[in-house]
Formats: structure tokens, C-alpha cells, sequence
């Protein structure tokens, strides 16, 4: 029996045509009939029972949240009833639609694919046949999560940039290898989350915050709209940009504590787009003062990823009515969680000496379902030297015994759960001092 699969059409370059004033423009030809003769002329029905689908057919520098919602609805809807989802879809917002069903849909266990062009299917010489053609084929794979196929590469999507307007080959996921290779056949890498051999359904969550706004740090201008966000009731999370490894400007720290205390999260999001190494690590002065002022590190990921994750963050806190500091621990909680792999440092490190470092996450809720509420879990890392001196750095740094402090949840001396507000009267204490 061949697999089922869903094409689904969304519009972008693949389905525009040049106008005779020399623009593009979204095509009212029957773009169906089109993809049917892609599909016949290159036999793929031979490998697929194909659906189209046409949802709405629009430039992607138009897609909106509630496009996205349609998209993923659309999916879960069907989800039964096909093997594979392929959505055509323009490359300007691509990678940022990959991002999104990233958090709307999760627990997949087949595989959704993106793809397009970067010429539009009505010129010769288009790149979208051979697109169309390599995604519906990765459909049919055992593939269980987001991704992109373009040109002869298949990207995580959740990973993925578009660094290319003009090149064919025109995206890449560069803290990442591609999970596959197109060539005469398709090579899938060892990394790639294969489909799932259960009947469990994907779980779908739509109502995310958009009301989150972008910060991009400018050298040497005297401005500081970073206030005005802060101060802006209309605006519930900020991204900030951050240079290098993480660094942010010293005159933005009282905004990003206000921000803080206030019950606004604000993201970190390191500015190097093509870094082939982990970024936002602690290395300088001006990367860990943020973080102490209360800002977020989104580690490695991208800001295409970034700004979806966090409107789904404040999306589920405002679910569970999280106000406050309480609201920026339980997004600090799922900023810090890998999701279907869209990050690989996943919480914040704060550096002892140079070879002693341990972890400390903020969490909602307890994995375990215990009933502490709102917590910090502290994991020390290394061996079992190094552990034990880094424990005595942290106690004499805050002046306490965790084993004081510390809930019964974990043998202590690696790992250690303080309730929320435990911890805040210590750190509240050791500040008064």
C-alpha cells in the first residue's frame, strides 16, 4: 500500500507570476492543475496517493499567527488519515512557519515538510518542480518531526535560517548538520527523530501570546527603546538581540531588571546567525550581568525559533495564570527545555573557575509531579571533585547550605530542588548584607 500524503499550498514565489509591470505576484491560474502535472510528469504517484490542498495562496512576508493556526489545525484535523504532510510554502517566513508547528504541534511522529522556490513555477527553468518532487519523496520516510527540504538538503526545521535570496540552495541550519542528503537517492544522518510506532496523536496548542516585541542593540546611539518596551502594558515579552557570545550593553540592565521584577521575560538571542559553535555562553562580564539583572538565555537557538518559543511560553503561563516572578520562572522553565531538539544548551551555566561550572533552571513544576510548585533545580556537572568544589563555591557565594534549603526530592550532592520563594529570601538576604 502506498503512503498517503497531504500537499498542502500556502502560495509564496512558487506560485507567482510577473506581472507586465515586471512584480510578482500571487497566480490566479488553478495552481492544482499545475502541481498535478508536477506530480504525473515525475511519477510521483507511483510512490504516493497525493491530496491537494489549497489553504490560501499568499506571499509568505504575509503569513500571520492565525495562517499558522489554520495550518496546524488543518494537520491535526487529518492527522489520521495521512502519512505525510508537505507544505508548499514562500521562503521569506519559512523557517519561521517551521518554528511555529514546532510548538503548536508536538508529539509528531510523522514527518512535515516544507519546501518552495526560489523561482516561481510558471518560469522555465523553476526550481520548485525538483523541490516538490525531493519533499513528497522525505515524506514518505521515516521521519517523525519538522523539517525543510530545499534544493538537496533536508534541515530540521526548528533549526533552520534562509540565508540566500538569490541562491538556489537557499537555507541552512549552521549549529546543526542537515539531517539528510539528496542525491540519486536520499541519505538520512543518524540525528533525525524517526516516526513513531505508536497510534498516539500529536498534541495541538494554539493560543500563544503574540504580543511579544524584537530589541536589537545599537552601538554607540544614545537611545534606549528598550524602556519604552518595558514600560509598554501592551507588550507581555521582549527578545533581545545580543552581540557575540551573549553580550548586552551595561546602560540596558536596569530596563532588563525592571523588566524582571515587573513579570516580562526578556529572551536572549545571540546575533551571530551563521556561528558554527555554541553561542551565548558566559565569557565576558557583559554576557553574565545580564543573566543576573534576569534576562533569559535561549543558548544556540535561532531568532526565528526564539520569538515563536517564547509567544508559546507566555501562552502557557498565561494558561496557568502565572503572574510576576512566578511567570518569568515558568518561562525561564520552558525557554530552557528542549523541544524536538530546537536547542543544545539547555539552561544557563554560570562559571565558577574555568573548568567548574553547574546548572540552575527555573521550573513551574516538578517532572516528577511532586507537589512543590515553582522551583529551582540546581545540577552540579563534572566529577566528583570538581562537584564537591563547586558546591562550596555556591554555598559560600550565597551564605547558605542547600542541604538546608533544599527539598526531598533527590539525593543530595548533584542535584538539589528549592522552592521558589526559599531561594529568593536567600538571595534577598545575602543582597541586604
Amino acid at each position: 500500500m502506498k503512503p498517503r500524503i497531504l500537499l498542502m499550498q500556502t502560495g509564496g514565489t512558487l506560485s507567482q507570476e510577473k506581472g507586465d509591470d515586471g512584480v510578482y505576484r500571487p497566480s490566479n491560474k488553478g495552481i492544482q492543475d499545475v502541481l498535478r502535472k508536477v506530480i504525473s510528469s515525475n511519477e510521483l504517484d507511483k510512490i504516493a496517493d497525493i491530496t491537494i490542498e489549497e489553504l490560501f495562496n499568499i506571499d509568505s512576508t504575509n503569513m500571520t499567527y492565525l495562517d499558522r493556526v489554520r495550518i496546524a489545525v488543518n494537520i491535526r484535523q487529518k492527522y489520521k488519515n495521512y502519512d505525510g504532510f508537505v507544505i508548499l510554502h514562500g521562503t521569506d517566513s519559512m523557517a519561521d512557519s517551521a518554528a511555529a508547528l514546532n510548538y503548536k504541534i508536538q508529539n509528531l511522529g510523522k514527518p512535515i515538510v516544507l519546501t518552495g522556490s526560489q523561482k516561481s513555477l510558471f518560469e522555465p527553468a523553476s526550481d520548485a518542480p525538483n523541490n516538490i518532487y525531493n519533499a513528497i519523496k522525505t515524506a514518505t520516510l521515516d521521519i517523525g518531526e519538522i523539517v525543510i527540504v530545499f534544493s538537496n538538503k533536508i534541515l530540521r526545521g526548528v533549526r533552520t535560517i534562509k540565508e540566500s535570496e538569490y541562491e538556489l540552495d537557499a537555507f541552512s541550519s549552521p549549529r546543526v548538520e542537515p539531517l539528510g542528503k539528496i542525491e540519486k537517492d536520499i541519505f538520512l544522518k543518524n540525528h533525525v527523530i524517526p516516526r513513531s510506532r505508536y497510534e498516539e496523536e500529536p498534541t495541538l496548542f494554539t493560543n500563544f501570546d503574540t504580543y511579544v516585541s524584537l530589541y536589537q542593540q545599537t552601538s554607540g546611539t544614545t537611545t534606549n527603546d528598550l524602556e519604552y518596551l518595558v514600560e509598554n502594558k501592551g507588550v507581555h515579552g521582549i527578545i533581545l538581540g545580543a552581540y557575540g557570545a551573549g553580550n548586552v550593553q551595561s546602560r540596558l540592565l536596569p530596563s532588563i531588571e525592571k523588566a524582571t521584577k515587573i513579570g516580562k521575560p526578556v529572551l536572549l538571542v545571540a546575533n551571530c546567525r551563521n556561528c558554527r559553535r555554541k553561542t551565548a555562553n558566559i565569557l565576558y562580564e557583559v554576557g553574565l550581568s545580564p543573566l543576573e539583572a534576569g534576562a533569559i538565555s535561549g543558548g544556540d537557538i535561532t531568532l526565528e525559533a526564539a520569538i515563536q518559543k517564547l509567544m508559546y511560553a507566555l501562552g502557557k503561563a498565561n494558561e496557568e495564570g502565572y503572574e510576576g516572578e512566578n511567570k518569568i520562572a515558568f518561562v525561564r522553565g520552558i525557554i530552557s527545555k528542549n523541544i524536538n531538539q530546537d536547542i543544545t544548551e539547555t539552561s544557563e551555566e554560570y562559571i565558577l573557575r574555568e573548568d567548574k561550572r553547574y546548572e540552575i533552571i527555573h521550573h513551574s513544576a516538578h517532572s516528577l509531579q511532586r507537589e512543590i510548585g515553582p522551583h529551582v533545580h540546581i545540577r552540579f556537572l563534572g566529577m566528583p571533585e570538581d562537584v564537591r568544589l563547586a558546591r562550596q563555591n555556591l554555598e559560600k557565594s550565597i551564605e547558605t547550605k542547600l542541604d538546608c534549603i533544599a527539598s526531598d526530592i533527590y539525593n543530595h550532592g548533584t542535584n538539589y530542588e528549592i522552592p521558589i520563594e526559599r531561594w529568593h529570601q536567600v538571595i534577598r538576604r545575602k543582597e541586604k548584607k
